[in-house]
């Protein structure tokens, strides 16, 4: 792998990891564009996207991070809520992680021998209906004022359901689906889009780690020192970028924009499917 080539899979890990295009569809269809293989270097490289995207998140939402770190050792001590609000999130974050780290253990194997461009397409396709069917449920649900703030764990249980289908099917982006299944929950978008960003962290560390368990079963070849701190740089300083970006945008713009992008660009690799 070229350094350039580093450089340019890290900042599409770091971009469509968080806005709401797919990152798993992109770098799959780029990867195969790129003419890269499958092999353990893809492992090594893999990892250090993820940290990439890790570290993206951890910058931040550090202020939300190191108050919920601190509520733990509080409520370890049995001492009262410091935060209450980073505390309240504790919960719904632990189950919200459940159904992804689930579906990553036991199905994502079987999903990833299935991924073609005509099941990335259809993927997409499906999300831009998805897409706008949560806006017009929230539109209709913030006319009536019925928007929430407050992230119960039944909330948490769908939108973690949410990503456990995204991360298994490549098309359906992670943050775009866990941002709709909040606005089907009710919760206005910039909550929606703040938990999911949160409930993506374990996500990402869990895949990174499992990852790096298959890299120690297949330790060759390793990429070079200079092409791993390439991705790993492009993917944290284009993720900080673009969670900064999505989460002012949604302040008053919708997910509509990212589904029609996805109908069009689904649509084109079913029909470049279909017609081979």
């Amino acid at each position: 792998m070229a350094l350039w080539q580093a450089v340019l899979l890290g900042a599409i890990q770091g971009a469509t990891e968080f806005i709401p295009v797919s990152s798993t569809a992109h770098l799959f269809l780029v990867q195969r564009w790129l003419g890269l293989g499958n092999g353990a270097a893809d492992l090594s490289f893999d990892i250090v996207l993820h940290l990439g995207t890790a570290i993206a998140l951890v910058i931040v939402f550090r202020g939300e991070i190191f108050g919920m770190a601190g509520e733990v050792v509080r409520g370890v001590l049995r001492k009262p809520a410091f935060h209450p609000e980073e505390r309240a999130l504790l919960p719904p974050l632990l189950v919200g992680t459940i159904p992804g780290g689930l579906a990553g253990i036991f199905l994502l194997k079987r999903f990833e021998q299935m991924r073609t461009v005509l099941a990335v397409g259809l993927s997409m396709l499906a999300a831009c209906v998805v897409f706008f069917l949560a806006e017009a449920v929230a539109q209709a649900r913030r006319r009536r004022g019925a928007e929430r703030t407050a992230v119960s764990l039944v909330d948490a249980a769908w939108i973690g359901l949410a990503q456990a289908v995204a991360g298994l099917l490549a098309g359906f982006s992670r943050s775009g689906l866990t941002i709709s299944a909040g606005l089907f929950r009710g919760l206005s978008r910039e909550r929606a889009a703040r938990f999911s960003f949160l409930l993506a962290l374990p996500i990402i560390l869990g895949a990174g780690a499992k990852t790096l368990l298959d890299l120690r079963r297949h330790p060759e070849p390793v990429l070079s020192g200079p092409v791993l701190a390439a991705g790993l740089f492009s993917s944290a300083v284009v993720g900080i970028l673009a969670v900064r970006f999505l989460l002012s945008y949604l302040k008053t713009h919708s997910l509509r924009p990212f589904g029609i992008y996805l109908g069009l660009l689904g649509a084109a690799l079913v029909g470049y499917s279909l017609l081979g």
